[in-house]
């Protein structure tokens, strides 16, 4: 079968398989150049001839086969042309000519390549080309409104950066901010992939634009979505960073690959003001214990000792110019006679001590958004870790007026409410007081982060106990949440302490519920309805309405009811965890889009889907896809009532 006659799904396929022929091909191997030919081939037959140039000119550099280069540069010629670029057919139809003159091909083969060129200039142009994968910055830049600040780079004209004696620096807002404004807008120093998307993701610029990923070719374990990509890493940290990616490694030390990257980066960037943001991050040196200090000490030797002794490192670079001249505090200067090399090694030993150690507080954790499997709901992945020196100068809040919104490697922060000029402006570090119990939060934050949190959401008595509500009895009083605190049955609402827990009817709807599970697991649906009925009277009648217990049993129902086609039982089970976490979590909560999409595929309840598309954009954007699939879904709801 001709190549013409493949159908694209079969290119597209042809594209998996030499991608990952590419992959695993042995460096410096025949293999590898062929792959990536290959690939070109099936990319120009899916009319993508930007990309299939890309592979062209890498196939060319990994040393592809003198004697039949010629076929891609017909092929590129080709690409050039469908293009409407002249000019630059013209440019590679002369580097052609040239190797059809200077080589040794036979005569009869230099005839036939002579015949192809003619056939192919003579073909009529076609400037169509189709385009696979979006710009999202550029999209994203076309969709948003922000102003920088030029005393704080990266931040919103609308906040400051201050500090006072009792919380440090900190960023506060210089005027009325509305919900949904941009705060920060800020692309990382660097960051680290998770092992488990290497594959998937650039390792640049973290877009998933990898189709037709373009790998290290020394490493070969290391993949960019274009040769930019690859030539901005090489020169900023791959050049000192790919001896360790061949020995694989960097796949478990964690922040400690990414302190070296930002050793890497401060070395190569000629932008000091980037540069001293990263020095003046918090350090927690006098908070650390000193058998944690000491290990982060002995693995920042050892990253020492792997530059010293696997790459160029200390060779090709002069330390005073490339590093302690950029320093604007010269106490990063002292101590260091680096004419000598055992204080060079100790001076880069330190820094990477330093780095590791910022990373450790200030570090954040890059999600993107992926589809969950048979609904028309996202979730967050966590795929890397960075460092965002203007975002890091944001305090934790338990209760946060701010969202964090990730583009490929961009962060974006926006207000998550209005905000008060004056106020602080402040990030959730992990622990969220409508997640985790107030003594939880403060032994995280302390062990991870060394302080003490004095926010709302920890200080103020309505809140104090916020999560125990959910997990609470029903007051016979009053209805309210009666809960155990320190020993002593007290209700949240109406104070009523004297009051008995009813645990044996606890404990019976507990068995009955795992009854059910069982039947479940049997596939006896009928029967395990049946049972989660019974448990869910119990449990109404003796837990609190919002009661996780609850929500839990009425989730599994509507799942079930789902299931067997019974889609109005579904919907009413489902609206009612949806009651649910809205009081836990907000009406406007990411959590609540979750229910609301499940409802509106079960019910087609048109009435959802403004407040969908107003959650959808406060937590994604306008430039995400889940937004897209939301408007879409609008203009399908139109459409079907207006023909009805």
């Amino acid at each position: 079968m001709g190549n013409k006659e493949f159908q694209a799904k079969d290119y597209v396929k042809s594209i998996e398989l030499y991608t990952k022929c590419a992959q695993y091909a042995p460096a410096n191997s025949c293999e590898l150049p062929i792959a990536i030919a290959n690939r070109s081939a099936s990319l120009f037959y899916l009319n993508r001839y930007d990309d299939c140039i890309k592979d062209i000119e890498l196939a060319i550099k990994l040393n592809y086969p003198k004697h039949l280069q010629y076929k891609l540069y017909l092929r590129a010629i080709q690409c050039y042309l469908k293009l409407n670029k002249q000019h630059l057919a013209d440019e590679m139809l002369s580097k052609l000519q040239k190797i059809i003159h200077d080589s040794d091909i036979e005569t009869s083969m230099k005839d036939s390549i002579k015949l192809k060129i003619h056939s192919i200039t003579d073909t009529e142009l076609c400037v169509q080309n189709i385009v696979q994968n979006t710009n999202d910055l550029l999209r994203l830049k076309s969709q948003i409104i922000f102003e920088e600040n030029v005393n704080f780079p990266n931040a919103s004209v609308n906040v400051d950066i201050v500090y006072n004696e009792e919380v440090g620096r900190h960023v506060v807002a210089n005027k009325y901010i509305k919900k949904g404004d941009i705060l920060f807008l800020e692309k990382p120093i660097c960051f680290t992939l998770l092992s488990d998307n290497i594959y998937n993701l650039c390792q640049y610029c973290n877009c998933s634009n990898m189709d037709i990923p373009v790998p290290c070719t020394t490493c070969l374990n290391t993949f960019y979505c274009d040769n930019k990509c690859l030539s901005e890493a090489w020169t900023s940290y791959h050049c000192w960073e790919c001896p360790g990616s061949q020995m694989e490694l960097w796949k478990n030390i964690g922040l400690a690959h990414l302190a070296l990257k930002v050793l890497l980066t401060c070395s190569t960037t000629k932008d000091e003001i980037k540069f001293n943001d990263i020095q003046n991050l918090d350090t927690p040196f006098d908070k650390l214990p000193a058998e944690s200090l000491i290990l982060y000490g002995i693995t920042a030797i050892m990253l020492t000792t792997y530059l010293l002794e696997y790459t160029t490192f200390f060779k090709t670079n002069n330390l005073e110019d490339c590093l302690m001249k950029k320093f604007l505090d010269n106490r990063f200067k002292l101590n260091f006679n680096i004419t000598t090399s055992s204080d060079k090694h100790l001076y880069i030993s330190s820094l990477l001590l330093r780095y590791s150690l910022q990373l450790s507080i200030n570090a954040h954790t890059i999600t993107r958004l992926i589809p969950i499997n048979g609904t028309e709901d996202y979730k967050d992945e966590k795929v890397a870790a960075g460092i965002y020196t203007s975002a890091s100068m944001m305090n934790h809040s338990c209760d946060p007026n701010i969202i964090n919104i990730f583009v490929n490697d961009y962060l974006i922060v926006r207000a998550s409410r209005d905000i008060t000029e004056g106020e602080e402006i402040s990030n959730c570090y992990g622990p969220h007081y409508a997640k985790m119990p107030i003594r939880d939060r403060q032994y995280n934050l302390q062990n991870q982060y060394y302080f003490k949190c004095k926010c709302k959401a920890c200080t103020l008595p309505e809140l104090r106990y916020f999560v125990e509500r959910f997990h609470a009895m029903k007051c016979r009083r009053c209805n309210g949440a009666l809960c155990n605190i320190n020993n002593f049955m007290y209700c949240l609402d109406c104070n009523n302490r004297s009051q008995i827990q009813s645990s044996n009817e606890i404990r019976k709807a507990d068995e009955i519920f795992e009854a059910a599970q069982a039947a479940i697991l049997l596939s006896k649906p009928v029967v395990a309805l049946d049972k989660l009925k019974k448990c869910l009277h119990i449990r109404r009648a003796v837990l609190y309405k919002y009661n996780e217990d609850i929500t839990l049993t009425l989730h599994l129902m509507g799942d079930i009811y789902k299931a067997i086609g019974q889609w109005v039982d579904s919907i009413m089970c489902f609206e009612n965890v949806l009651a649910a976490i809205r009081e836990r979590c907000g009406p406007n909560s990411r959590d609540s889009l979750h229910y609301l999409l499940l409802i509106t595929i079960l019910k087609k309840a048109e009435e959802y889907l403004n407040e969908i598309e107003e959650i959808t954009n406060h937590y994604y954007g306008t430039w995400s896809k889940v937004y897209d699939d939301v408007k879409k879904k609008q203009k399908d709801f139109i459409l079907i009532s207006y023909n009805t």
